[in-house]
């Protein structure tokens, strides 16, 4: 199991997350939980397609990366 962690709301903050979690028919930590598992999620498919972007940028702008890209089988998706 996890170990736990404290995190300090406001009182507006702490009310809509309560709300919200009353809403949903769970407890506030576990909304908690699946909120903070959603965002960290996106940050890392938003770190992925930055790192994808860069290394895009950078075969596009470097001859010798395109070679070994095409040698490789170039793109798959066209």
């Amino acid at each position: 199991m996890a170990s736990p962690l404290s995190i300090r709301l406001d009182e507006r903050l702490r009310t809509d997350l309560e709300q919200e979690a009353t809403a949903r028919g769970i407890p506030l930590s576990q909304l908690i939980r699946d909120l903070l598992e959603t965002g960290a999620k996106s940050a890392r498919r938003d770190r992925i397609r930055r790192d994808s972007a860069r290394v895009a940028r950078y075969v596009a702008a470097t001859p010798s990366a395109r070679a070994r890209f095409e040698e490789a089988g170039g793109t798959h998706g066209s």
